[in-house]
Parts: structure tokens; C-alpha cells; sequence
């Protein structure tokens, strides 16, 4: 894995070549500071981070891992790495099939209540770091968009693709990885039946 540490001043932002991540210190208060980490065209991510936390940010060239190593009032140092150079599944899906209808609205709202308990039981597993909880409700979130562009077909092979796609990218144990699609699995058996069993 390729590391990088780096210094940046309170109020103050780098851009990391070649990665394209852009590292903000926004609020430095000493025991912790308000980071964001973004990449042209994609949401940032912010979070107030203490020494030692970290975040995993996903990019179209693979997954990072920013963590604090230290920290005052002036400046903050950071231990950037790259988890894996693999690309995150991105974009739509378009089929012709004819059974590939789209969602109704009241299966659109079954839809993001199952995300909402997938999200409850991944914020309350304890085999989950953290950084990992969010990332993986990051792409819930995306999976949660997704249901509203793309047909049921396409919808299922997108949310197997950018589950499986963040979980190797970001070097999930295999016991974290069972977790999260057992967590879906569950949530999710009103619609996915033996799609995703099958990715147990």
C-alpha cells in the first residue's frame, strides 16, 4: 500500500497529486479538528476526526484511508494511504429487458426503510471499525439514489457490484464483508430472494 504523510494549516487545504484527493483542516481545536476529503465532481466528506481516527474515502482511482497522527491548534498531520488502486462501481446501468421495470412508489419507500435498518444494524455491529461504518453508509446512500434511475434487475446488480466493489476495496475482513451482505441479506429478502444469497 502507498503512503503519504502530510502537514495542513487550521483553515487551510491541500491537493495531493497524483491521487486528486483535496484535504481540508477546517476547525482545528486541539483534541480535534473538522476534516473534510474530497475529489473533483464527487461529494466531499466531513467529519470531526480526534488523533489516531481515520476516514476511508472512495475515488474513481480507488479507496484511501486519511488518518489523523497528530494534531494542536495550528495545523494537523495526516497519514494518507492507498487501500487498493481499484476503481468504485460507478454510474447506470441500462437494459432492454422488459421485466427490468421500474420501482413504484410505495416500493420505493420499502426500499429506503430497508436501508435505514441495514444502517441501524451496521452502526450497531461491533466487528465494524468506525471509518468502515461510514463508508459503507456512504454507499448505501448511493444504492438508496440508485433505486430511483434503474430498473429492479439493474438495481440488484448494482447494489451487489458497488457492495462487493467497496468491501475489496477498501480490504474488508472476511468476517466485516459477511456482516454487511448478511445485514442486506436480511433487510433486503422482500426483494433481493437468492440474488444476493448467493454473495453470502
Amino acid at each position: 500500500m502507498k503512503s503519504l504523510e502530510i502537514e495542513i494549516a487550521a483553515a487551510d487545504s491541500k491537493h495531493l497529486d497524483p491521487s486528486n484527493l483535496i484535504i481540508s483542516a477546517r476547525n482545528c481545536m486541539g483534541s480535534q479538528s473538522v476534516i473534510i476529503v474530497g475529489f473533483p465532481g464527487l461529494p466531499n466528506e466531513e467529519r470531526k476526526l480526534h488523533t489516531g481516527d481515520a476516514i476511508l474515502y472512495e475515488t474513481p482511482n480507488g479507496t484511501y484511508e486519511v488518518r489523523v497522527l497528530s494534531q494542536d491548534s495550528f495545523r494537523v498531520r495526516f497519514l494518507i494511504t492507498q487501500i487498493t488502486p481499484m476503481p468504485s462501481i460507478a454510474g447506470a446501468f441500462n437494459t432492454d429487458d422488459p421485466s427490468n421495470t421500474f420501482f413504484t412508489e410505495q416500493e420505493l419507500q420499502k426500499i429506503n426503510s430497508s436501508i435505514e435498518e441495514v444502517k441501524r444494524e451496521i452502526r450497531a455491529s461491533s466487528t465494524i471499525q468506525p471509518e468502515q461504518i461510514e463508508l459503507v453508509l456512504s454507499k448505501l446512500d448511493e444504492i438508496k439514489d440508485a433505486a430511483q434511475r434503474l430498473g429492479r434487475k439493474d438495481f440488484i446488480t448494482f447494489t451487489a457490484g458497488a457492495i462487493s466493489s467497496t468491501c475489496i476495496s477498501a480490504a474488508f475482513s472476511p468476517v466485516v464483508t459477511k456482516s454487511i451482505f448478511l445485514a442486506i441479506n436480511s433487510k433486503f429478502s422482500w426483494l433481493f430472494t437468492s440474488a444476493m444469497l448467493l454473495l453470502k
